[in-house]
């Protein structure tokens, strides 16, 4: 991960020195956040607890091994508690596992100069997770991560998601060569580039108001809906019906609506995410995908920082940002 890290750092101009920034101490792939805003110069609080994915000891172990590694382990504190921390004095909170939810009486806390990056793009927004009419209220500004930045490549990361689970469950091209993707455009046709170029035969989907396709002559199914909260794939009342997809066929879930309790045929995972949650992220493939997109999340942070010091607001606000960072605002106008 170190040169990966130095490498996002360099590739988006982070520079967050004499900032002090709330984000969480994770462990696996996540361990990166708190690591990467201190390489690009913040003091950084890194909040963590016990869970399922490991103890506080666990946790800290990791973070504190990385942050050696490069040299910044002076520049993060863990905590456990944030009752006794005094937020004033925090200018980035990422919006990331550990610290949600972010509610109002966490929010109350914080300076009304503090901002929150989404760290991913506003359509993955929950809103039990971050109170933004609290944010409102504060005057703290929340924008998300353009995941469609070049620098960034995640549509691309999930060709290469369904590629490998594809290889993975022994669906190669020579076997199983007919795959339907089904899902939004911006998911979809990158990742049909991917499967056509290692040669499968692939149908896609992306206008579920078109007469239903036959899908009996398709080996793999891959569904990949992150923005119509529709029906896709369930026993009745739905695009396509269980009892129309053949019982030696494998379906794919990456994101989208779907119901598969009473399938006949084979799918991943065994408990699909409900709509608006990924079954698969792109780190599934590379932990470079999360350490850019985390990168692209401090940089986004960082643009709101100026932004706010240059008195700027509403739609004035939102150019500036999407003109000059991996930024994307809400659709509401009230949001910039």
């Amino acid at each position: 991960m170190k040169r990966k890290i130095l490498n996002a750092v360099q590739k988006f101009g982070l520079d967050m020195r004499g900032k002090t920034v709330l984000t969480e101490a994770a462990t696996g792939n996540y361990v990166v956040t708190s690591v990467i805003a201190a390489c690009a110069g913040a003091n950084v609080l890194a909040y963590t607890k016990d869970s399922s994915y490991g103890s506080e000891e666990e946790t800290t172990r990791q973070t504190s091994l990385l942050a050696e590694s490069l040299g910044v382990e002076s520049s993060i504190e863990i905590v456990t508690n944030l009752q006794n921390l005094d937020l004033k004095s925090v200018d980035v909170v990422t919006n990331t596992g550990f610290l949600r939810p972010l509610n109002g009486d966490l929010i109350n806390r914080l300076s009304s100069k503090c901002v929150i990056p989404l760290m991913w793009e506003p359509w993955e927004y929950r809103e039990g997770e971050l109170d933004l009419d609290a944010c409102k209220i504060k005057g703290i500004k929340v924008y998300g991560t353009n995941e469609s930045d070049k620098r960034l490549r995640t549509m691309e990361y999930l060709g290469f998601v369904a590629l490998e689970l594809m290889l993975t469950n022994k669906r190669s091209p020579f076997s199983c060569p007919n795959v339907l993707l089904i899902g939004s455009k911006a998911f979809v046709n990158p990742t049909r580039d991917i499967l056509v170029s290692s040669r499968y035969d692939v149908d896609v989907v992306t206008d579920y108001a078109t007469e239903k396709c036959n899908v009996s002559k398709f080996d793999v199914i891959i569904v990949m809906e992150n923005e119509r909260n529709l029906p896709l794939i369930a026993s009745q009342d739905a695009f396509i019906e269980c009892s129309a997809i053949r019982e030696d066929a494998l379906v794919i879930h990456i994101c989208g609506n779907v119901d598969l309790q009473e399938a006949s045929f084979s799918f991943i995972p065994e408990n699909p995410k409900q709509f608006g949650y990924m079954s698969y992220t792109t780190d599934y493939v590379d932990n470079q995908a999360v350490i850019d997109l985390h990168a692209a999340g401090l940089s986004v942070a960082e643009g709101m920082l100026k932004a706010n010091a240059l008195g700027l607001a509403g739609n004035l606000y939102k150019e500036y940002m999407e003109l000059n960072y991996p930024s994307l605002a809400f659709s509401s106008p009230e949001r910039w």
